[in-house]
């Protein structure tokens, strides 16, 4: 029987690490998520305005609480704050002033990212807070963008990174349609 020669090899050994890379790369994105969260006050369609502060708690199908989000000022950013394990954004404000924040940041998004893979996918409403209006179970829609999984790869640092599937919520507010808080 004649043996395979090196050229051939190579190239099943290239072909051998490819697939591995992209099955990694697929894996990552399937099990890593990010989540954006926005919401506009709509009460003025001539003068659209971000909504916060605002406090959101997740649902899914059934009711059941998954997560809860909060904008606040001055940033402007709706972030995780429950459950606490996940909530980032109070590191994250320091990691720009500290190497020891930016390292806690970078764990703390790693058990983050991983987490919200696993519910995010699920939810189908949000009981809003915001200033005196409060609206239970306002119906979500859920975008997810995870398109690009297979690019990840590539060394080039616009393009490349590893793959997170990214989930995005963006709701609209008006005033007159809230149930006022007490």
């Amino acid at each position: 029987m004649k043996r395979p020669s090196p050229l051939a090899l190579l190239l099943l050994a290239a072909i051998a690490v490819a697939v591995v890379v992209l099955a990694y790369g697929y894996w990552f994105g399937r099990t890593h998520g990010s989540l954006y969260v926005a919401a506009n006050d709509v009460s003025d369609r001539q003068h659209i305005r971000s909504a916060i502060p605002i406090e959101m708690t997740l649902r899914d199908e059934s009711g059941r609480e998954l997560a809860r989000v909060a904008g606040k000022p001055p940033d402007g950013t709706i972030f995780i704050v429950e459950p606490s394990e996940y909530a980032c954004h109070g590191v994250e404000t320091q990691a720009l002033f500290s190497s020891a924040a930016q390292e806690e940041w970078q764990r703390c998004f790693a058990k983050q990212s991983r987490w919200v893979a696993t519910w995010a996918p699920h939810v189908r409403s949000a009981d809003v807070r915001w200033d005196r209006c409060s609206v239970p179970r306002m119906p979500i829609e859920l975008r997810t963008s995870s398109d690009d999984w297979w690019l990840w790869w590539v060394p080039l640092r616009h393009i490349g990174g590893k793959p997170y599937t990214f989930f995005s919520i963006t709701i609209e507010l008006d005033r007159s349609r809230c149930q006022e808080k007490g």
